[in-house]
């Protein structure tokens, strides 16, 4: 075979490769567990307060659709075929409404904006400092969120969360991140109960 011959058979399995990768389907991730059913109280359809949750901001280096995993100190890898399926930080909000609708059956939650989130009762916004993967090991994701009442002061706080991740592959690498985004949840919840149930006893 000619040197031209070679050369040409070559940038032919390169074309081909590439091809390939090019077709290769993405594996789509969401931090919302599938619905589970939840058994209702026979008052949990006359919510006591409303909630709407966002805005939510990301740091720029994860804002994208792609899952990044942090390598050593300096070094991040993004992953091209492992995508969000929607932009991380509506991930990140519709998470928290599904979470804080489950914990307070007593609360309408809502995303924000929404065709009714103007009138909420309370107002959260998220700002997410840190959201770092290291594959194998844990997630950390550090959060600073408010709570805005229609009445009386703001309630601030930080959740920093370090959760491991139990198993190999990035399935559980968001299954620790759906973990770790959960637990503000849980701070989220408290903060709201305690609100609500301040602003019940001031209208006594």
């Amino acid at each position: 075979m000619t040197t031209r011959g070679a050369f040409r058979l070559m940038a032919c399995c390169m074309l081909l490769a590439l091809a390939g990768c090019a077709s290769a389907p993405a594996t789509v991730y969401t931090l919302n567990p599938a619905a589970q059913p939840v058994a209702k109280s026979p008052a949990a359809d006359r919510a006591t307060f409303s909630v709407a949750v966002g805005p939510v901001r990301v740091p720029e280096a994860v804002d994208r659709p792609e899952l990044v995993l942090r390598e050593g100190t300096n070094r991040i890898q993004i992953l091209e075929l492992h995508r969000w399926s929607q932009p991380l930080a509506a991930e990140i909000a519709q998470a928290l409404v599904t979470d804080l609708a489950a914990r307070l059956p007593q609360a309408r939650v809502m995303p924000n904006p929404s065709s009714v989130a103007q009138g909420a009762d309370y107002r959260i916004t998220v700002d997410v400092g840190r959201f770092d993967a290291i594959a194998g090991e844990a997630v950390e994701v550090w959060a600073a969120w408010r709570i805005n009442p229609t009445q009386g002061k703001p309630v601030i706080g930080q959740s920093r969360i370090r959760e491991a991740v139990e198993g190999a592959g990035n399935d559980a690498v968001v299954a620790a991140f759906a973990r770790a985004v959960a637990r503000i949840g849980d701070d989220l919840a408290a903060s709201l109960s305690s609100l609500s149930a301040s602003g019940r006893a001031s209208k006594r």
